[in-house]
């Protein structure tokens, strides 16, 4: 991996980071962490590597992609990966199948989920798609479950039509489908090129809701506690800078998707950043939990009350990230 120079932090954030700092002329800790699929919502990871704050630490953070969430707890459970970053309930459900993975860092704290329909329709509202279809991603996808819960909740008559993630404008481009339920940077692809949004996931969940977690296996927390610190520090310090510096984090952005146009990326960051998406520090709420777990409880992926919140997620090291 390229090794990149680390830029100005800031006074605070750099303080943070110097307090963890790793002794000087030892050997990095090679930290190979699989994630779902390469994301602009999963940017705190691209700022720790790409600023240099994971190596601040002394960690050598190699990003794999995994190609799905199922991908890359799996890679954790078989010990080609210290860390996973996808959605928690993924590796909840791998509990469930006799695994031992553990939340211990959250990366996305709401919900960027949008869905949009073009500008010359007539749809306004998710009310309005009513006898309609829409496209979503094929599951175990948050976004395709959120939709489907919703529109059971208010019984309304909406099909769906499954594609690949990251695909889901396609079909309505092609006049097949009356709109798509998708993440950025999608969202504002769309927005860009004559859709509109007709209902925001994210302002129903403006933080607290466990939507990506980092995840470790019960005994890496065991056998290499300070390497787990290290990498939660880590992790909690790019959230810090991204609050603190948009435009650092744009940089990155722009550094991470280069065949999108900068306006898109740059604006499909900022609205991260002022929908409360972004984590701002790595600690996984019981609440943010509870959002999450309620989801797979309702579409009957969990039974209630089939795992708590002790069982799956251990915060004492996003606590101690300072």
């Amino acid at each position: 991996m390229e090794t990149k120079a680390l830029k100005f932090l800031g006074a605070g954030v750099l303080g943070l980071a110097v307090l963890t700092a790793a002794p000087v002329g030892a050997a990095p800790t090679t930290v190979p962490v699989f994630q779902a699929f390469q994301s602009i919502m999963y940017l705190p990871l691209y700022v720790g590597i790409d600023e240099g704050i994971f190596a601040k630490n002394g960690l050598d953070v190699q990003k794999v992609t995994a190609g799905s969430g199922a991908a890359a707890v799996a890679a954790v459970i078989g010990g080609h990966a210290d860390f996973s970053l996808q959605d928690p309930m993924t590796a909840v459900l791998a509990d469930k199948k006799g695994a031992s993975v553990v939340n211990v860092a959250m990366v996305v704290d709401g919900v960027p989920v949008w869905v949009l329909a073009p500008k010359t329709s007539s749809y306004t509202n998710i009310k309005t798609l009513s006898g309609k279809t829409v496209a979503v991603a094929l599951p175990p996808s948050t976004s395709t479950y959120l939709i489907e819960r919703l529109i059971k909740q208010m019984n309304l008559a909406i099909s769906f039509d499954t594609v690949q993630i990251g695909t889901e404008l396609a079909p309505v481009s092609a006049g097949r489908d009356a709109a798509a339920c998708l993440y950025e940077p999608q969202v504002d692809e769309g927005l860009a090129n004559g859709y509109k949004v007709v209902y925001s996931f994210a302002s129903q969940y403006p933080g607290d809701y466990a939507f990506s977690n980092m995840d470790t296996l019960a005994s890496t927390i065991k056998n290499q506690p300070a390497m787990v610190q290290a990498f939660v520090t880590g992790i909690g310090q790019a959230e810090a800078l991204i609050a603190h510096s948009p435009a650092t984090a744009k940089a990155v952005a722009e550094k991470e998707f280069p065949t999108l146009p900068k306006a898109v990326v740059d604006t499909a960051v900022q609205r991260l950043i002022d929908g409360h998406v972004y984590a701002t520090k790595p600690d996984i709420t019981p609440t943010a939990f509870k959002n999450a777990i309620a989801l797979q409880e309702y579409i009957g992926n969990l039974k209630p009350g089939a795992f708590t919140y002790a069982q799956v997620v251990d915060d004492s090291f996003a606590k101690k990230a300072k």
